[in-house]
C-alpha cells in the first residue's frame, strides 16, 4: 500500500517531473509504466484489498474480483492476463471446502445465498465425511483450485461434497438451509455457526510470512534504519536459497 500511495503521487505530479535534473526520482519513459500500475490498484486492487479480512466475504469477493480482472483486459489486457493468472494460483477461498463460508456473508445478494444453499441440500451426504476426497495427494493434500470461472459462474456451482466436510469440521448445524434466506438471521442454528465463521481469521501467506520475518528480528536491531537493513539482508539471504528448510538456511 505504501508503494501505491508513493506511485500516485508521482502519478499526479508527473507534469513537473520534466523540470527535475535525470535519475531525481524517475524518468520520462516510466511515468506512463506507473500510470498503468496506479489505474489497475485504483479501480481494481484497492477495492477488495479493503475487505480482504473477512472469511464470510472472502469466497464472494474472491469470484467477484477474478471476474472483474477479467473484464479489465478491455482497459489493459497485458496487465488483466498477468493479473489473472496471478491470481489463479491463490485461489483458496473457492474451493469446494471454502465456498459455503459465503451463506454467512452479507456481502453476497439474498438470491445467490439460496442458490448456493440448494445447490448443498441437493448433494447432502447420509454420513459425516471424515476427511475431504477433492484433494492433490492423499486425504489432507492441497485443495484443488477451480479452473473453469467464467463471467458467469456463480458459488453455487462451485459447491461439491468437499462442501459439506467445512460443517462437519466446525460442527456447524445446518438446519437453517431450509428455511428461506430472510429467516436466517433469526435462526438459532445460523446465529450459532455465524459466531463461529466470524471468528475464522483471513490468512494472506505473502503478509503472513513478512509479518513472521519482522517479528523475528525485531530484537536484533538498535534503530529503526538498522532494522531495515537487518530485514533486507535476511530476505536477501533467502532469495539465494534453494529452498527454505531447516537444513538450507545457515544461521545469520
Amino acid at each position: 500500500m505504501a508503494k501505491l500511495l508513493y506511485s500516485i503521487k508521482i502519478c499526479l505530479l508527473d507534469h513537473q517531473i520534466g523540470n527535475l535534473p535525470p535519475g531525481t526520482i524517475t524518468t520520462r519513459h516510466q511515468v506512463p509504466k506507473l500510470r498503468e500500475f496506479v489505474h489497475f490498484a485504483t479501480l481494481i486492487y484497492s477495492n477488495w484489498w479493503m475487505t480482504c479480512s473477512s472469511a464470510t466475504d472472502a469466497p464472494w469477493n474472491d469470484l467477484k474480483l477474478i471476474q472483474c480482472l477479467s473484464k479489465y483486459e478491455a482497459v489493459n489486457q497485458i496487465v488483466s492476463n498477468s493479473a489473472v493468472r496471478a491470481f489463479r494460483r491463490h485461489l483458496w477461498y473457492l474451493t469446494t471446502e471454502m465456498v459455503p463460508l459465503a451463506l454467512f456473508s452479507t456481502k453476497m445478494p439474498a438470491d445467490e445465498r439460496r442458490a448456493l444453499a440448494s445447490s448443498l441440500l441437493a448433494i447432502k451426504p447420509d454420513e459425516k465425511l471424515l476427511a475431504p476426497q477433492n484433494r492433490f495427494g492423499m486425504g489432507f493434500g492441497k485443495p484443488k483450485f477451480p479452473d473453469d470461472i467464467s463471467a458467469t459462474t456463480t458459488l453455487a456451482q462451485l459447491v461439491g461434497p468437499d462442501s459439506w466436510y467445512t460443517f462437519h469440521l466446525l460442527q456447524l448445524d445446518d438446519s437453517f438451509l431450509t428455511e428461506p434466506v430472510e429467516k436466517w438471521p433469526d435462526h438459532p442454528a445460523f446465529q450459532t455457526s455465524a459466531a463461529h465463521i466470524l471468528a475464522i481469521n483471513v490468512i494472506n501467506d505473502c503478509a503472513e510470512r513478512g509479518v513472521k520475518l519482522s517479528a523475528d528480528f525485531t530484537a536484533s536491531a538498535k534503530s529503526e534504519e538498522h532494522y531495515q537493513n537487518v530485514l533486507q539482508v535476511v530476505e536477501q539471504d533467502r532469495n539465494m536459497k534453494s529452498n527454505l528448510r531447516k537444513r538450507s538456511l545457515e544461521p545469520l
